[in-house]
């Protein structure tokens, strides 16, 4: 009987603006759903960022899964995570795809994790209409 190793992972919560940051209520609903999803699924949420109006966390969050110190990144919801279809497409080329993607990636909202394989089907649909989009083809 082999031992199972628990899964670690670094959370990553944005708000746009300041004014959303503000009073801290949308960022603890956000990081709330983080650390739900982690306990119930398991998962050790070792770091937790959080970006108001910015970027920096998410540098970091990443870094963290360069460096081998998480196996999966868990957002609230994509759009947390990019802004746009073209920078979501890069990251997940980048970072999260397979065979050459450092670590996976759980977006609580959309019900995707690509430790699945329903979630790495609905992250390679994600990535073909990013692509679609950047080449226009659904502009008329």
């Amino acid at each position: 009987m082999g031992i199972e190793r628990l899964t670690v992972a670094v959370g990553y919560v944005r708000v746009a603006t300041v004014d959303e940051g503000r009073g801290g209520s949308q960022v603890q609903r956000h990081k709330d759903t983080v650390i739900n999803y982690c306990r119930h699924s398991v998962i050790k949420l070792s770091h937790m960022m959080i970006d108001i109006g910015g970027r920096q966390g998410r540098g970091r969050a990443l870094d963290l899964l360069v460096m081998g110190r998480a196996a999966v990144l868990v957002v609230p919801s994509l759009s947390q995570l990019t802004r746009n279809t073209g920078e979501l497409a890069q990251m997940l080329d980048h970072y999260f795809s397979r065979p050459s993607g450092i670590a996976d990636l759980i977006a609580v909202a959309e019900g995707i994790d690509t430790r699945t394989q329903g979630g790495r089907i609905a992250i390679d649909l994600l990535r073909s209409v990013a692509r679609l989009e950047s080449e226009g083809f659904f502009h008329a």
